[in-house]
């Protein structure tokens, strides 16, 4: 949803039109009945468009032209002036974040923006990690897109040989206690308190490192979100989260650990790192 918001904020914006929302929580029956350890009901994070404003539209939906998912620029001069503009799509070309990355910081003021004040407050009880590992298990599990816990362990390693020192990790993960236990085990682990999911993201995009696990949309806002150096698996689908330069320390390195010239480039990244703990 968030990338169905950020894409509408943006358009919004650039042709000085009023945007509009749908309601952010809702039920989502398939993670209540796999148990899931978060429900994903997303209620109380975001500030809602008014009840009426939502109805009004819905009735334009019946009556006015419906323009969808246009391109995220400036468009001429609508001569009928009863035309909605939809995006209600969240993958509409295979670069997820292609139409964003030059809105980078915009996106990101306007996503704190529309936090609620009990989530504003919540999260400045929470210290940034130094750094952060996010493993989606979840629904994940049913289509076998996980990320191994190999991958996780073996990067927590790494950064902690390059930078010679045992730097604090913090878990945060959807995952059974007994799926990720030999990862939970190793010194220096600590798994992130509960919480719900958009301060999940916004705590892990403060991370100094982030490793992230495949095709998850969560692991990539927190990358998109933040100034790290994150490590992504080799395997992901997407090229590319966000381009080095855009953030003064943002760099993000796709990291296959059976690559000899691939891990020496990482350890160069880490050891140019300034890690503070």
């Amino acid at each position: 949803m968030m990338l169905v918001w950020a894409k509408g904020m943006l358009f919004a914006k650039i042709n000085g039109l009023p945007f509009v929302t749908s309601s952010w929580w809702g039920l989502h029956w398939g993670a209540l009945l796999r148990r899931e350890n978060k429900s994903r009901l997303y209620m109380g994070y975001f500030k809602e468009t008014g009840i009426t404003q939502r109805v009004f539209i819905k009735w334009q939906l019946l009556f006015y032209k419906i323009i969808r998912e246009p391109q995220v620029s400036l468009i001429q001069e609508v001569n009928n002036q009863k035309t909605i503009f939809l995006f209600n799509q969240v993958i509409t070309h295979q670069d997820l974040f292609g139409e964003l990355r030059p809105y980078q910081s915009l996106i990101s003021r306007e996503l704190y923006g529309i936090l609620t004040l009990q989530m504003r407050n919540q999260l400045k009880k929470y210290a940034a990690p130094v750094v952060g590992a996010h493993i989606r298990r979840g629904d994940f599990k049913l289509g076998n897109q996980t990320t191994a816990l190999d991958f996780f362990s073996k990067a927590i390693k790494l950064i902690r040989e390059s930078v010679n020192e045992i730097v604090p990790v913090t878990v945060f993960t959807d995952a059974d206690p007994s799926e990720i236990s030999e990862l939970a085990e190793l010194p220096g682990i600590e798994m992130a308190a509960p919480k719900p999911d958009i301060l999940d993201i916004l705590l892990l995009s403060k991370s100094q490192i982030i490793i992230t696990s495949r095709s998850s949309t969560f692991s990539y806002w927190a990358a998109f979100l933040s100034d790290a150096l994150v490590i992504r698996p080799h395997n992901d689908w997407q090229e590319k989260i966000k381009f080095a330069g855009e953030g003064e320390n943002y760099c993000e390195i796709k990291w296959d650990e059976m690559n000899k010239n691939g891990t020496e480039n990482l350890v160069r990244a880490l050891k140019a790192r300034k890690i503070s703990s």
